[in-house]
């Protein structure tokens, strides 16, 4: 029986998908675990490097780039572990890791999920949680001085309940995901995680941040983002608030910006 299926979804990752795999090799003998690789139709040599690996991993070739979110409901199709755990291509596995996650997740009930400490690439925490996004916390963050309020900020060092984790590193039960469901499908790249997450806090299923559970995660690495019109960022938050909310919150955030600079004394000009 297979505790742990370990899912990462692959797009030009061929410079990263190499480091997370032999991180994961070396604490394969620790746990029982697979590994599955889905490659969104990359155009680098990701497919050959993960396809080669001596980790023998579980790859699918997807014909073209569904989304991140689709590939790693495929994923979990295919799984055959107990637990799923999420990670980006670009991310590092520290030693001993896999088991303390998996272990926190076995012995903790209810659980929605667990994540561990994201590392930047020298070693320093990386903020990696968050607060729902919503209207009131940004004019909390902007206008009353709560700064994790609203965005990314880093927790103190203990195990404590979250409202959003980033999904670089995410362990689920696949009984949760029987019970909540998957990723939503419609949402191509960008927001999947704020809404599965809102879903699991609906469930009343606690999300827990494990700070001696460590990962290492180079950002960006697992697909480059240009802000345009068109960019899956702005296209996922209108989808996840609605036209008309999604508006309404980017002038507070316009506003809230504009204030601080003026705060900060800068003059302010467009």
């Amino acid at each position: 029986m297979i505790d742990l299926s370990i899912i990462t979804v692959t797009y030009n990752s061929g410079k990263q998908i190499g480091h997370l795999l032999d991180s994961i090799y070396k604490e394969k003998n620790k746990i029982s675990l697979e590994v599955i690789v889905i490659d969104n139709n990359s155009a680098d040599n990701s497919s050959p490097i993960a396809r080669g690996h001596k980790i023998k991993p579980h790859f699918i070739q997807m014909e073209t780039n569904a989304g991140y979110s689709i590939a790693v409901n495929k994923g979990f199709k295919n799984a055959r572990g107990d637990y799923f755990l999420i990670l980006n291509p670009d991310t590092v596995v520290q030693k001993g890791t896999l088991g303390k996650l998996l272990g926190f997740a076995k012995d903790t009930s209810p659980l929605g999920a667990v994540v561990p400490r994201l590392l930047n690439p020298d070693g320093k925490p990386q903020p990696s949680v968050s607060m729902f996004p919503t209207i009131g916390n940004a004019i909390r963050r902007d206008f009353l001085g709560c700064k994790k309020c609203f965005g990314k900020y880093l927790p103190d060092n203990r195990i404590q309940k979250v409202d959003v984790a980033v999904m670089a590193a995410f362990l689920v039960s696949r009984a949760t995901i029987t019970d909540v469901g998957s990723l939503d499908e419609r949402f191509f790249l960008y927001y999947e995680d704020v809404e599965f997450c809102r879903r699991l806090k609906a469930a009343k299923l606690p999300i827990y941040y494990l700070p001696t559970a460590k990962i290492k995660h180079v950002h960006g690495a697992s697909g480059h983002f240009v802000f345009h019109l068109k960019s899956p960022l702005l296209a996922s938050a209108k989808l996840y608030y609605g036209e008309f909310y999604s508006e309404v919150l980017n002038l507070i955030l316009w506003v809230g910006h504009k204030w601080q600079v003026i705060l900060r004394g800068h003059k302010f000009r467009d």
